[in-house]
C-alpha cells in the first residue's frame, strides 16, 4: 500500500476555497447594498424635486433669505381638504432669489431670476418672465 496515492482535499484547500467563496460573497453582497442605498437615494430626491415645485411659483419671489411651508404660498388656492393642507404645511424650503441675471445680449428682453431651494436636496432653479 505504499504507492497507493488518496485522493481529496487537503484541509490546506478547503481552507483556502472557503476564504475565497467568503470574499466573494461579502462583496456582493456589498454592491447590492450600495445598490439599494442608491436607489433610496434617487427615489427621495425624486420625491423632493417633486415638491420642489410647489415653491416656483409667482409668490416664492417675495420670500428672499426666509424659510417657507408650501401652504404659506400656495395659500391662495383656497385648499378645502385638511390632509392636504397638513403635509403642506410640513415641507418647508429655505429660498434665496438671486437678483435678475443680465441678459442683455439676448434678442428677446427677459427677467431671469436664479431661485435656490435649500434643504436636503438643495437645488437651483431659473426664472424667466417676459
Amino acid at each position: 500500500m505504499e504507492g497507493e496515492v488518496r485522493k481529496g482535499f487537503t484541509i490546506i484547500e478547503i481552507i483556502v476555497s472557503v476564504v475565497i467563496i467568503a470574499i466573494v460573497t461579502l462583496t456582493l453582497a456589498k454592491i447590492n447594498r450600495q445598490n439599494a442605498d442608491m436607489v433610496e437615494y434617487i427615489t427621495n430626491r425624486n420625491k423632493h424635486e417633486l415638491t420642489n415645485t410647489l415653491f416656483l411659483g409667482k409668490e416664492a419671489m417675495r420670500y428672499n433669505k426666509s424659510e417657507k411651508d408650501a401652504y404659506t404660498l400656495l395659500s391662495k388656492m383656497g385648499i378645502k381638504n385638511s390632509s392636504v393642507r397638513e403635509y403642506l404645511k410640513k415641507v418647508k424650503r429655505k429660498i434665496y432669489i438671486k437678483n435678475d441675471i443680465p441678459t442683455n445680449k439676448m434678442v428677446v428682453p427677459v427677467h431671469l431670476n436664479a431661485i435656490m431651494l435649500k434643504s436636503q436636496f438643495s437645488t437651483r432653479y431659473y426664472r424667466f418672465e417676459p
